[in-house]
């Protein structure tokens, strides 16, 4: 069974108009054509997109749902790092 569990991160609205970074992971499941996306905690993320100074929670979605630069397998976009082996237990 082939799988590809990527991370970004991106920006979200915190106190007082400031700005916090949020880790996004992906989960591609290649044998069963499932994404699944998730927190750094392991839960699966709920869809509500928030219009904030980006990059977005959108923005990492569309990063993260196609993380090469060409060719699957290949090199990864800018801002895309795979999973550390501690990080994909907890999914």
């Amino acid at each position: 069974m082939s799988h590809t569990r990527v991370k970004t991160t991106y920006n979200v609205e915190g106190p007082h108009a400031s700005t916090e970074k949020v880790t996004l992971i992906c989960h591609h499941n290649h044998s069963s054509d499932y994404t699944t996306f998730y927190w750094k905690d392991g839960t699966i993320v709920n869809l509500v997109i928030q219009d904030w100074d980006g990059p977005t929670l959108l923005d990492a979605i569309e990063l993260l749902i196609r993380p090469f630069k060409n060719e699957w397998g290949g090199e990864l976009k800018e801002g895309v790092e795979y999973l550390t082996a501690r990080e994909k237990e907890r999914l």
